[in-house]
């Protein structure tokens, strides 16, 4: 009884058909020719059985010696932009402010401000209060936006005051130029009118 035996993939079935022995350490198969008569496995003809393999340069060590430290580097702002420069300010959401505020700059309100928030001498400036800010004093700027809740007087001069849908306004608004967007109103509105250059 003869059993089936395993061959290599890399073994040519050409060569084991002739051989019925199941053991070939008598008759080792050739090395496999290729078209020229030398043999594909590396080794020349009467070299011996060594394989020399060039194996490449070594790979690099996979951590550096050191490591880069990064260093922060600090900016200084020149003195002009902070004293001429608009400076922008913001109360945050989930922010509460208790007090009076002069503001030089654009200023946006999401939280919550107890006091006043004027514009500085010589200064045009925007206000705008999301949809989530609420302001219970007054406010004076050029130009005011309202999307949440006020309460107090809403003062623009011959600016312009912007009251959109989900604004709650209580109190006085004094503008030269008005857009109501279906907002909330229990305020007594006042005109300012509004001079032309030259007149």
């Amino acid at each position: 009884m003869k059993a089936d035996r395993y061959l290599h993939p890399d073994r040519h079935l050409e060569q084991d058909l002739g051989t019925d022995d199941m053991n070939d350490y008598d008759n080792p198969p050739s090395p496999p020719q290729d078209f020229q008569g030398q043999d594909n496995t590396g080794v020349q003809p009467g070299e011996g059985n060594t394989l020399e393999i060039d194996v490449g340069r070594a790979m690099p060590p996979s951590q550096p010696g050191h490591l880069p430290l990064l260093q922060p580097q600090v900016h200084a702002a020149p003195v002009e932009l902070l004293e001429g420069g608009q400076a922008r300010s913001m109360v945050a959401e989930g922010m509460h402010f208790v007090g009076n505020a002069e503001l030089r700059g654009p200023c946006s309100v999401a939280g919550q401000v107890d006091g006043n928030l004027t514009q500085a001498p010589g200064v045009a400036v925007a206000v705008v209060v999301t949809e989530t800010g609420r302001v219970k004093g007054d406010i004076t700027a050029q130009k005011i936006s309202v999307m949440g809740h006020t309460d107090g007087i809403l003062d623009s001069g011959q600016g312009e005051v912007s009251l959109h849908d989900t604004a709650s306004v209580h109190g006085l608004v004094r503008y030269g130029r008005i857009q109501v967007n279906g907002a909330d109103l229990n305020a007594t509105l006042e005109r300012v009118p509004v001079q032309k250059p030259g007149a």
